[in-house]
């Protein structure tokens, strides 16, 4: 599952982006966020609400930690508007 950025309309939410097509790993996905944030949020209007869902797997040889959430990953999401949504699947990644 990709990461999605959607655009809050009205009840609803509209697919604006997709990044990481095919990738389950949660490190690998919020590792594309962060770099799309960086070229690319100023193409999101922070007057409107964003959400970037990222769908995983749990890895098969998890026992815990994951991908930091960085300061500047959370001052680029606060500048554009935009939350995260973790989307957890069965399976392993």
């Amino acid at each position: 599952m990709p990461c999605v950025i959607r655009e809050a309309v009205n009840d609803r939410y509209e697919n604006f982006a997709e990044l990481a097509p095919d990738e389950w790993k949660l490190r690998e996905q919020v590792e594309a966020l962060e770099r799309w944030l960086r070229d690319h949020r100023q193409q999101l209007d922070p007057r409107r609400r964003w959400i970037a869902d990222i769908g995983f797997s749990i890895r098969k040889d998890a026992s815990g930690g994951g991908p930091p959430i960085t300061r500047e990953l959370m001052k680029m999401c606060l500048e554009a508007n935009l939350e995260i949504f973790l989307s957890e699947y069965p399976g392993e990644a």
